[in-house]
C-alpha cells in the first residue's frame, strides 16, 4: 500500500515575481505571499513593529512565510506549506498526507494508486481555498515521495517483538541498521538517506499509540477527531492490526528517478497504469521489492529460535492479566513471565537459574510460573532444547503479498478529470 505521498504543485506563471537574491545576479523567482492571503490562506510574520501612537493604532509587518498548515480532510489532516521560492526551491506548495487515512480514516491497509491518493489529497486543498488553489498550475505537479507499505503477520505479539530485535543486528550494502535503535517496537534503516528511508515497525503498538493519544483529545474537549476514533474504534480493524510486522520504505526523488518514474506527477500516474498492464504486476510492490532486497539477501541462512507454545502465552495472559485505570487491558506481566519461561526452554534451567545475580528474582519468576500451572520438576527438566525450535527468520515473516487487505475491501477510485480537466487521453489511459 501506499502510506504516504508528497506532492509539489507550481505557481501559475502570472503569480510569479522576479528579485536579485544573489551577489552573482541569479534571478529567484517567488509568489507574492501578501497574493495568497487575500485568497484566504493564513501567514505569519517574523517582525511585528508598532507604528501608532495615541490616537491610531498601526503596525507593520515584514517577513511574511507560511508555516506548515494542517488542512481538513474527511478524517485526519493533510500538511499544506507554501515555499515562497529560493535559489534551491522554486516556488511551490507541498502537500503530504498518508491517502488512506484521508480517506478512510486509518492506515491499517489501503491503496496501492497514485491516482486516487493524489486526487483525494488535491481535492482536499481545492475545498479548503478555491480561490487560492486557481493560483496553482496544476498539470505541472510532481510526485516528490512515496512509501510503500507491506506487512508480514506472525504467530503472536512475543514473536514480533523478537522479530524486531533480530533485525535490528541486519547490515547489507548500502543498507545499514541505525545506531540509534532504542525502540522495542521499531528497527530504523539507512535513516535519513537521500534515497530511500526503511523503517520495520509493530504495526498495532503505533495504532493503539494513536487512538490513545486521539482518545485522550477527545476527552480535554476536542471534537475534531470523533469520526477518525470512531472508525480506528472498530473491534475488526484492531484485532486485524495485531501481530503485524510492517516493512516502510520511503522512497524519495532521487530513488523514483532509479525505478524511472516520471517527476510529473500525471506522467508517473501514466506510467503506473501502463507499467502494471505491460508487466502484471504492482508498481508500489516492485519498488518496495527492491528497496528491501538488500535485507531480504541479508535474511537468508538467517535462524531465530521461536516458541510455538501458544497454549501457554494464553494462559498467563489470563492469569496475568491487569486492567488499567483508563479501563485497557494490559499483559505487561505475562508478557515477562513469558519471556523467563521461553529462557528456560531455549537455554535450560540451570543455564538460566545461573545468569540471575539474584537467586530470589529467579525464583519470584519461577513462581509465577508455577501458579500458571507448571510443575517444578517439570521445568527443573528442562536442559535447553531451543536448538528444537530454530526456524529461517524468512519464514517467520514471510509477506503474503496477494493478502494484504480484507477480502471485503472495495477501493474508492479517483476521478482524474476533477483535476486536469476533461482531457480523454489522460482519462482513458487511467481508466
Amino acid at each position: 500500500m501506499i502510506d504516504m505521498l508528497k506532492i509539489s504543485i507550481p505557481f501559475k506563471e502570472e503569480y510569479l515575481l522576479q528579485t536579485q537574491q544573489t551577489a552573482t545576479g541569479q534571478c529567484v523567482r517567488y509568489v507574492d505571499l501578501k497574493e495568497c492571503s487575500s485568497r484566504g490562506v493564513g501567514l505569519e510574520a517574523k517582525s511585528v513593529h508598532f507604528t501608532g501612537n495615541e490616537r491610531n493604532d498601526g503596525f507593520e509587518v515584514t517577513d511574511l512565510r507560511h508555516p506548515y498548515q494542517s488542512l481538513a480532510t474527511s478524517f485526519t489532516g493533510m500538511a499544506f506549506k507554501i515555499f515562497q521560492g529560493t535559489p534551491l526551491r522554486d516556488a511551490c506548495v507541498e502537500l503530504k498526507a498518508s491517502p488512506a487515512k484521508i480517506i478512510q480514516g486509518h492506515n491499517v491497509y489501503g491503496s496501492t494508486s497514485i491516482l486516487n491518493g493524489s486526487t483525494e489529497m488535491m481535492m482536499c486543498l481545492l475545498n479548503a481555498y478555491s480561490d487560492f488553489y486557481n493560483m496553482l498550475d496544476i498539470p505541472n505537479a510532481t510526485l516528490d515521495c512515496v512509501d510503500c507499505t507491506y506487512s508480514a503477520r506472525v504467530k503472536n505479539e512475543d514473536m514480533s517483538k523478537q522479530v524486531i530485535n533480530q533485525l535490528k543486528n541486519i547490515s547489507n550494502k548500502q543498507m545499514r541498521s541505525s545506531v540509534r535503535n532504542e525502540y522495542e517496537t521499531t528497527a530504523y534503516f539507512s535513516k535519513n538517506s537521500r534515497h530511500v528511508d526503511r523503517k520495520v515497525y509493530l504495526k498495532y503498538f503505533e495504532f493503539k499509540r494513536q487512538l490513545d493519544q486521539l482518545r485522550s483529545l477527545k476527552e480535554k474537549g476536542s471534537k475534531e477527531y470523533d469520526k477518525v476514533i470512531d472508525v480506528m474504534s472498530d473491534p475488526f480493524l484492531i484485532n486485524y492490526a495485531r501481530n503485524l510486522v510492517r516493512f516502510e520504505a520511503s522512497a524519495k526523488r532521487r530513488y523514483l528517478d532509479e525505478f524511472e518514474v516520471p517527476k510529473k506527477l500525471i506522467d508517473a500516474i501514466k506510467y503506473q497504469v501502463k507499467y502494471e498492464k505491460e508487466n502484471k504486476s504492482c508498481l508500489i510492490k516492485d519498488i518496495w521489492l527492491r528497496a528491501y532486497s538488500p535485507l531480504l539477501d541479508a535474511l537468508k541462512g538467517q535462524k531465530m529460535n521461536i516458541f510455538n507454545d501458544d497454549e501457554v502465552y494464553t494462559n498467563l495472559k489470563s492469569i496475568y492479566v491487569k486492567v488499567t485505570p483508563k479501563g485497557n487491558m494490559s499483559y505487561s506481566k505475562a508478557d515477562r513471565v513469558f519471556r523467563f519461561y521461553r529462557s528456560l526452554v531455549s537455554d535450560g534451567y540451570n543455564a538460566v537459574k545461573d545468569t540471575f545475580s539474584s537467586s530470589s528474582t529467579f525464583y519470584d519468576n519461577l513462581n509465577l510460573l508455577l501458579k500458571a500451572g507448571f510443575s517444578k520438576a517439570q521445568l527443573q527438566n528442562l536442559q535447553g532444547n531451543g536448538k528444537d525450535n530454530v526456524v529461517p527468520l524468512l519464514q517467520v515473516i514471510e509477506i503474503d503479498f496477494a493478502n494484504q487487505r480484507p477480502s471485503d475491501y472495495v477501493e474508492k477510485v479517483g476521478d482524474i478529470s476533477r483535476l486536469y480537466g476533461f482531457d480523454e487521453n489522460v482519462i482513458h489511459l487511467v481508466a
